[in-house]
């Protein structure tokens, strides 16, 4: 009888163990969105906007990082007669790095994306699609199936015409 009661003891101790670490490598979809401040030279045209971003994140077992990748659309208008609102379509890559917490869990990131803005003279605007570096911290809230987070970044894309940085402030949930 205490055998099997030390039996069902050990089992239940290896699962418990081994349950959280087959759940961090799970793909995570995110999705957010929030306000978008301009900074640097777009600043001058600019006005503060929105965004909306979807994103897929995989944890590494055992350790506290993960992988992100992201898709957003970035749109911040222009109060200044002749200017278009300017509009940044991003791809990003992100390694997300998680800092111990009880219920709520920060954590750090940073990665490389390619950004595609559009932004110029109204009737005239000029695309380019140029690399850029983002870097930026958050926290999240909730379990395995559902959850909520918030989170801030500053983005930084160098242009031929000068630079694009950003500084999106996003909140969401998480499956």
């Amino acid at each position: 009888q205490g055998t099997q009661v030390m039996r069902r003891l050990i089992v239940l101790a290896l699962f418990m163990l081994i349950t959280p670490v087959a759940a961090e490598a799970q793909p995570r979809l995110m999705l957010g969105g929030g306000l978008t401040t301009p900074h640097g030279d777009v600043s001058t045209s600019a006005d503060p906007g929105y965004h909306v971003r979807a994103s897929i994140e995989i944890g590494i077992p055992t350790l506290p990082l993960g992988f992100r990748g992201d898709g957003t659309l970035h749109n911040m208008g222009s109060s200044q007669a002749g200017f278009e609102d300017t509009e940044v379509l991003a791809g990003s890559l992100s390694l997300v790095f998680t800092l111990p917490g009880v219920g709520l869990q920060p954590y750090m990131l940073g990665g490389l994306g390619t950004y595609r803005v559009t932004a110029g003279a109204s009737g005239d605007p000029v695309t380019q699609t140029s690399r850029g570096y983002h870097g930026g911290f958050g926290v999240s809230v909730g379990g395995l199936l559902f959850g909520a987070f918030a989170e801030v970044r500053y983005v930084h894309v160098p242009h031929e015409d000068g630079t694009v940085a950003m500084i999106p402030l996003t909140l969401g949930f998480r499956l």
